[in-house]
C-alpha cells in the first residue's frame, strides 16, 4: 500500500508536519524525531510533537538523514525551542553545518518559503551536532524501540538511513530516490553514481514492511518490499539516458540538463519539487555521470 506520510504509521511511529515535508517521530522512553524538513516547518513540527507527546519538551533527539535544506532546515528552530534536544548526524554533515557558505545556501533556499509561511523567526542560523553516527551503530530509545544506522552515500556524501527492526521500517532520506505525481521513481545520485548504487544494493538486503519516503509517501507491505529493486532499475535507466544525451549533445552538460528539465519537469508537470532545487540537483546528477565517462 502507498499512503501519504501523515499521522500514525504504527504504534509508537508517526509522521508529523505535512506529507510534502514529513518528520518521523518514534516514541520510546526517549522520543526521537527523524529529519526536520524546511525552516518554515518548525512551528508545525512543534504542533505535531505536542499532539503525540503531550509536551514537546519530551523530545530528546533529532536525527538527520543528510544536510540538505529540506531535511535539516527546522533543526535549529527546534533546538532553540527545546533546550535539551540533541542532534545526530554523519560526521560530514556536522562539518557542513560549520561552513558559512553552506549555511548561506540553506538560508537562501529557505527564505522564499519563510516569507510565504508565517511571521515567526524560523531561520537557519547554525547547528551543532551532538551525536556523530557511524555505519552499524545501534541506538536504543527504550520500550523495545531501537534502530540501526546505515551509511548510504551517493545522494550526498553524508547520507544516512535508519532501520527500525521492531517495525521492519526504513527511513532512507533520498538514498532510494523520490516519487513524482505519476509514481515514477526519480534517482537522486548527486554526489556519486557508484556510491548511490552500492547503497541501494545494501538496502536491498533488508526485509522491509514499511518504507518512509523523504517526501509525500510511506510504503507498506509488498510496495515497501519491492520498491528498492525498482529503484535500482530506474537508476540504471536514468544513467543510460544521461549518457546518451551527453553523446548526442556533444558533451554539453547544460544542454543535457535543459533537455531533461523540459521533458520531465515542464512537459509532464509531475515533479514534486520546486524549480530551483530541482535544477541544482539535476545539474549535480548530470555532472556525476559526465565525470564518470
Amino acid at each position: 500500500m502507498i499512503i501519504q506520510s501523515q499521522g500514525k504509521i504504527a504504534e509508537g511511529l508517526y509522521a508529523i508536519g505535512m506529507p510534502e515535508l514529513p518528520a518521523f517521530l518514534m516514541i520510546g522512553e526517549q522520543p526521537a524525531l527523524f529529519d526536520a524538513g524546511m525552516t518554515f516547518m518548525g512551528p508545525r513540527y512543534l504542533e505535531g510533537l505536542k499532539t503525540y507527546l503531550g509536551n514537546e519538551n519530551r523530545l530528546r533527539f533529532n536525527f538527520l538523514t543528510h544536510s540538505h535544506f529540506d531535511h535539516c532546515g527546522a533543526s535549529p528552530f527546534l533546538k532553540r525551542k527545546i533546550s535539551q534536544l540533541q542532534i545526530g548526524a554523519h560526521r560530514l554533515a556536522a562539518d557542513t553545518f560549520k561552513k558559512p557558505n553552506a549555511i548561506a545556501l540553506i538560508r537562501s533556499l529557505s527564505q522564499g518559503y519563510e516569507k510565504k509561511n508565517g511571521h515567526e523567526d524560523t531561520s537557519f542560523d547554525s547547528l551543532d551536532v551532538d551525536i556523530i553516527f557511524e555505519d552499524g551503530m545501534e541506538i536504543d530509545l527504550g520500550k523495545g524501540l531501537d534502530f540501526r544506522v546505515i551509511t548510504t552515500p551517493g545522494h550526498t556524501r553524508d547520507s544516512i538511513s535508519f532501520f527500525i527492526p521492531e517495525f521492519k521500517a526504513l527511513i532512507p532520506g533520498e538514498a532510494v530516490g523520490v516519487y513524482d505525481k505519476n509514481m515514477t521513481i526519480h534517482p537522486e545520485f548527486l554526489s556519486s553514481y557508484n556510491d548511490y548504487m552500492a547503497s541501494l544494493e545494501k538496502l536491498a538486503t533488508l526485509n522491509l514492511d514499511i518504507l518512509m519516503m523523504s517526501h509525500y509517501f510511506t510504503l507498506t507491505g509488498e510496495d515497501a518490499k519491492g520498491y528498492i529493486a525498482k529503484s535500482i532499475e530506474r537508476t540504471k535507466e536514468f544513467k543510460v539516458r544521461i549518457e546518451n544525451d551527453l553523446h548526442e549533445l556533444s558533451g554539453d552538460r547544460e544542454a543535457v540538463v535543459q533537455r531533461i528539465f523540459r521533458e520531465d519537469y515542464e512537459k509532464t508537470g509531475a515533479i514534486l519539487q520546486e524549480k530551483r532545487p530541482y535544477l541544482i540537483n539535476l545539474q549535480a546528477k548530470v555532472k556525476t555521470i559526465a565525470e564518470k565517462r
